[in-house]
């Protein structure tokens, strides 16, 4: 399958499906791509991923539900997508994979797979691997 791509002018913005914008996630994620963050793969239980927009509720639209959907069908294939994680004391803040997010609050797994901006801290987090090598971040985001 071919990159699609999409002119800019063909974007448009869908009013009830854009979050709070996260101003740490996003010093964080340009923090990984220069190297000064190491991100980590974890499995973080569930019950502490927390979103970032407490009131930001993509299952309450339309295109986000069935995003979500389509996120829960693709997870009960054994198609996982790891979630973008910061750790704020014992708590693992979403701030952008709110589909996903959604889609493990449907079938509540004990943990979820996520990528970790710094190193994870507590017991409650399981199989911590890395560092990732630094080269590999810009293939995470889908950048390269």
């Amino acid at each position: 399958m071919e990159d699609a791509k999409i002119p800019a002018a063909h974007i448009s913005f869908l009013p009830g499906l854009t979050p709070k914008h996260d101003e740490r996630f996003s010093a964080l994620l340009s923090s990984a791509v220069s190297g000064d963050v190491h991100i980590y793969f974890a499995a973080v239980p569930l019950a502490l991923c927390v979103p970032f927009d407490l009131d930001y509720r993509p299952d309450l639209h339309p295109v986000g539900a069935a995003a979500i959907d389509q996120t829960t069908e693709a997870w009960s294939k054994g198609q996982f997508q790891n979630l973008f994680v910061y750790q704020r004391g014992n708590w693992f803040i979403v701030s952008d994979d709110y589909i996903p997010l959604f889609a493990a609050l449907k079938g509540l797994p004990d943990y979820v797979p996520c990528w970790v901006l710094g190193k994870p801290e507590g017991n409650l987090v399981r199989d911590v691997q890395g560092p990732i090598d630094p080269k590999e971040v810009l293939h995470l985001l889908g950048i390269s």
